[in-house]
């Protein structure tokens, strides 16, 4: 488990006990900043895009089953979940007319 309390955090291993704490730059502000001066092409991103997707997409995928109440199966090739129309319709948006993502 992981506890995130601003700049800081505690990892606990499966039986409670801590196994590592740290601390550094807190809250969301600091990686907003980086995502927008990346975008503007004033510096670099703090970290490799792909390693921000796979982060997020397991917590998209989290709050998924947790909503779902159940196990959810999901192929990485094709980003899709599988065999679970209930857990296929939180995967989605539904975009105002003129803002649809183009192939």
């Amino acid at each position: 488990m992981l506890t995130i309390n601003g700049g800081a955090y505690v990892i606990y291993d499966l039986k409670g006990k801590e196994a590592g704490r740290g601390s550094g730059n807190g809250g969301n502000q600091t990686h907003l900043q980086n995502f927008v001066d990346a975008i503007r092409g004033e510096k670099s991103l703090n970290a490799d895009i792909q390693e921000g997707h796979k982060s997020t997409l397991l917590c998209h995928l989290g709050n998924i089953s947790y909503r779902t109440g159940h196990t959810i199966h999901f192929d990485p090739k094709t980003c899709k979940i599988l065999n679970d129309p209930a857990a296929a319709r939180l995967w989605g948006r539904q975009y105002q007319k003129g803002w649809e993502p183009r192939a």
